[in-house]
């Protein structure tokens, strides 16, 4: 099963506390703050965070040290029941992206260009900095990487499906994924050995 990669030492020395002190959805009185509600989360006890955070991913981007706040926060509300949204949907989320043997794919060789789970995103993959990826997309549940679940606090949903999909890339001889979709670049190289 694939770990969280977050080293404890590297966030409980951080002196910036960017991750929660540039949050556009909580306020904190300063890094005291921000640090201590960290510590409690890295520690595995209640903070406020647990509850406040809406999952934009934010955190994950503010971290100057690249040690996954975003997931550590997602695992910690699973481990205590502090789910983001009511049980039907997210049971229909899990359902809905259950690999079924129903996926597209491109034109793939050593490279595969990443739709997720969103056709729309396909057209973005066009240019000329795609021109050597473009026919070989894939799509589907199979090779979508389960970073949505995130956003329900199901981070064990992530670790049964994610060597699933990783596998799957193996299958197909690809040895790097182009991801037009940040949660999936996130998911795949915070958690996934990419």
């Amino acid at each position: 099963m694939y770990q969280l990669k977050f080293n404890e030492k590297i966030c409980a020395s951080c002196r910036q506390a960017d991750c929660l002190l540039k949050c556009q959805y909580m306020t904190f009185s300063g890094h005291k703050e921000a640090h201590g509600e960290m510590m409690k989360i890295m520690k595995g006890k209640d903070s406020r965070v647990l509850s406040e955070c809406v999952t934009c991913y934010a955190c994950e981007e503010y971290c100057t040290r690249g040690n996954h706040p975003f997931y550590l926060i997602s695992e910690r509300r699973e481990e205590k029941g502090r789910f983001t949204a009511p049980r039907p949907i997210t049971t229909q989320w899990i359902n809905m992206t259950v690999m079924q043997g129903k996926y597209l794919v491109g034109d793939v060789k050593d490279k595969a260009l990443s739709c997720c789970y969103i056709p729309e995103l396909g057209p973005l993959g066009a240019g000329e900095i795609f021109k050597d990826v473009a026919s070989a997309g894939v799509f589907g549940a199979e090779f979508m990487c389960p970073a949505v679940h995130t956003h329900f606090a199901r981070m064990s949903v992530i670790k049964e499906r994610l060597p699933i999909v990783i596998e799957n890339y193996r299958k197909l001889g690809v040895k790097e994924v182009i991801c037009l979709h940040d949660e999936c670049y996130g998911t795949l190289t915070s958690i996934a050995s990419a």
